[in-house]
């Protein structure tokens, strides 16, 4: 058979973001001959090897990260700049960079805020979510006090165009009537990393 340098099958992306409570995996595979051995190297070249418990390369080449507590979080293993490097004696070839950012899952609160508004204007109710998880926390759905839905991110059906919100998450209410200053509205927000979901 030929015998030719490596080639990857299967780069890593470039940033990797992952909660203390999953772990993560990332793939990293090449094709040659003779098969290629898969390094996995820090952005100063040097090879990464095991940290028991936190860091670990499986035999296939994996880079994994074991679910860990917040206390065994450790920068120089947990937010840090890896690269893929595949190699056999016609050559070796370097991943992009991956940035790992292990985020630990923090309790949180989120409240919808109070709003007071003229008879016929529109209200706009925020949903607060704490700026220590606002990068991964998203307004997930808007509900009554009865827990009907009034909008849901990303949702086939058509709601009551009376609700409207904003990217921001805001719930913008039209044409606010008298009925409308008896009720309160909640907001359920998603955790991106760990899909936790919460409400206010």
């Amino acid at each position: 058979a030929d015998q030719k340098g490596p080639v990857f099958l299967k780069e890593p992306t470039n940033r990797i973001d992952f909660s203390n409570s999953t772990g993560a995996e990332i793939e990293c595979k090449a094709s040659g001959n003779p098969m290629p051995e898969i390094i996995w190297i820090r952005s100063d070249g040097t090879a990464v090897g095991d940290v028991p418990g936190l860091r670990q390369i499986s035999s296939d080449g994996k880079l994994v990260f074991p679910p860990f507590r917040a206390e065994d979080y450790r920068q120089e293993v947990h937010a840090q700049v890896y690269a893929c490097l595949a190699r056999n004696q016609f050559g070796s070839i370097i991943s992009r960079d991956v940035h790992v950012r292990a985020v630990v899952s923090q309790f949180y609160i989120t409240e919808a805020e109070n709003e007071y508004v003229i008879k016929g204007n529109a209200a706009v109710v925020k949903c607060k979510i704490p700026s220590f998880v606002a990068d991964f926390v998203q307004v997930e759905a808007w509900l009554d006090e009865e827990g009907m839905e009034l909008w849901r991110n990303n949702a086939t059906t058509a709601y009551d165009g009376k609700y409207l919100v904003l990217p921001s998450g805001e719930l913008h209410i039209r044409e606010v009537g008298p009925e409308d200053g008896y009720k309160s509205y909640q907001c359920r927000t998603k955790h991106r990393l760990t899909g936790e979901t919460r409400l206010s």
